[in-house]
């Protein structure tokens, strides 16, 4: 059996050769694209975190390959892949990086025992980097302490680590005797200090070393009306009245231009809207008309953009970030399908209170290793400037948000950093510190939007359309990826994904076949946490 083995194998029992000869005979009938586009090669299934807004839908049963099974599985790809050089695989990704894995898809790795041994076989024997995406797990495992601790003896062998800071969480969503957010924050603290050594080697950055922050939407119900005065466009819902600057205009649809530019890059200029200071709700056009009429006040110019989605239209209101933020909103009519109408806060309040502080004391890239944790203190204080603000203004869904949303999980994440012995700058690197904004409208988080959208997947804002939209976004850009994965029941999942039907009914599937192998694999259910330690936030039971 010496031709079925890998570099550091002597023997394999007869179990395992069987299991490679079944692997191997399925695979050398697969696509060169198989190989050359693998995108998620994934050990693992199912999520332990339980995160209410899952874009896939993770079960929280989680099944994973054990190490013969890695073997097994990576063995198989070596012999049956058409590639004769280092990277055996994902080779002409070039839209998104060639030569590294993604672990993940519907799972969290961060609780996955063995995979330091999946990522130094990987990187062994097909020359592919891991790259590892995880909200974390819980310090008081050991086990899993320590094969993070293994994986950064091979620090080459990881093509990038991003953890995920997210509301959604059970360890930082479900306060109780189980779980508490103190926790969290210590197991946050656990991870980065655990990566410190790849940070060092790696550098900040989304393709390196980051940590993305993930905020709760702002989203409001409350009745939008559009109505043509004396020609003039106006737009208005709830305390927010806007005008055309100029009448009888141009509104043409906007759509992203370049979807690789993060401040958005659009195809049109925004339309120069006025908005006016209203100090009552107006119920009806005739209301608006009569207000119009009498002499109101302009509290500043804003650019609108008109976009569409699949439930209709809906406008954006000053929605590309500056070097001073931004604190625009985007509007939702009723239509068809979308049966409800309101709006989003889209804005960027912790960004808003950083960009403050780093703009009144020139901070910036050239100057980050200058900066202390009394400026972080300070910019902190900045958020609880502009939340006090907002609550002398009455504004309470500002005010909440900022109080019970924003800044626990920023001060937290503060905690966290000085937990784990990181410098002040990280805090202040726009390549390690990622404010993606508001979660997307994939999978379970449409229940996050309260009907201001009608379809699983549909983008809801333009950032949501340059990341993910079928008309020109990132997704588009990449086409197709395909996908090796653990499944449950003792199976192995291959799926070829176009990546541009992310923001489709149907989805991005366009094949799939399973392979039935017998029983190896080890699995986890989410009711066994009541005993043992695997997810951030867990709280220590007495006696253990």
């Amino acid at each position: 059996m010496d031709k079925y083995l890998l570099q550091d194998e002597n023997d394999i029992d007869y179990k395992d050769y069987e299991e490679r000869k079944i692997l191997i005979e399925f695979l050398k009938k697969m696509p060169v694209e198989f190989f050359s586009k693998l995108r998620h090669f994934q050990p693992q299934i199912g999520c332990l975190n339980a995160c209410s807004i899952c874009s896939k839908y993770a079960s929280t049963n989680m099944s994973y390959w054990n190490e013969n099974r890695i073997r097994n599985v990576i063995f198989a790809i070596k012999y049956s892949t058409p590639h004769t050089e280092k990277p055996l695989i994902v080779w002409d990704r070039d839209n998104h990086r060639s030569g590294v894995i993604f672990s993940y898809l519907d799972n969290d790795v961060g609780s996955y025992k063995y995979f330091d041994k999946f990522v130094k076989l990987a990187y062994d024997e097909l020359g592919v980097k891991t790259r590892i995406s995880t909200v974390g797990f819980s310090r008081y495992n050991n086990e899993l302490c320590n094969m993070h601790k293994s994986i950064n003896k091979n620090l080459e062998a990881l093509g990038g680590v991003r953890l995920s800071f997210t509301p959604y969480s059970v360890g930082w969503a479900c306060q109780n005797d189980s779980f508490n957010q103190k926790d969290y924050i210590a197991d946050i603290a656990n991870f980065l200090k655990i990566y410190k050594p790849y940070y060092d080697y790696a550098g900040s950055g989304s393709r390196d070393f980051c940590v993305e922050l993930r905020f709760k939407p702002l989203v409001v119900n409350s009745k939008v009306i559009i109505l043509n005065y004396n020609g003039y466009f106006v737009i208005y819902t709830d305390l927010l009245l806007y005008i055309s600057t100029n009448k009888n205009i141009d509104f043409k649809e906007t759509n992203i231009s370049d979807p690789y530019v993060h401040r958005l890059k659009l195809d049109n200029e925004g339309i120069k809207f006025n908005k006016i200071k209203l100090n009552k709700k107006l119920n009806n056009e005739e209301e608006i008309k009569e207000y119009l009429n009498n002499n109101f006040e302009i509290e500043k110019e804003v650019e609108v953009y008109k976009t569409t989605n699949k439930d209709g239209e809906y406008y954006s209101i000053d929605p590309i970030m500056t070097d001073y933020g931004t604190d625009g909103y985007v509007i939702y009519p009723k239509t068809k399908t979308r049966l409800k109408d309101g709006y989003i806060i889209n804005e960027r309040f912790f960004l808003n209170a950083l960009f403050k502080y780093k703009n009144e004391h020139n901070i910036v890239q050239t100057t980050l290793d200058s900066t202390s944790w009394n400026d972080v203190d300070n910019v902190l204080k900045i958020l609880l400037e502009i939340q006090h603000k907002y609550e002398k203004e009455g504004n309470e869904y500002k005010y909440n948000y900022i109080k019970n949303e924003i800044f626990p999980m920023i001060s937290g994440y503060i905690n966290a950093l000085k937990l784990a012995d990181y410098d002040a700058k990280v805090f202040f690197d726009k390549n390690f510190t990622i404010d993606t904004g508001i979660i997307c409208n994939l999978g379970r988080a449409i229940n996050e939007f309260n009907g201001l959208v009608s379809i699983e997947n549909e983008p809801l804002t333009l950032n949501h359309e340059r990341n993910y939209g079928n008309v020109n976004s990132t997704m588009t850009k990449e086409g197709v990826a395909w996908r090796i994965s653990c499944d449950y029941d003792d199976k192995i999942l291959v799926e070829r994904l176009d990546l541009g039907s992310t923001a489709t009914i149907n989805g991005q599937e366009t094949f799939a076949e399973e392979i039935q192998l017998i029983n190896n694999d080890e699995s986890i259910k989410f009711k066994e946490l009541k005993y043992k330690y695997f997810i951030p936030g867990q709280v220590k039971k007495n006696g253990n």
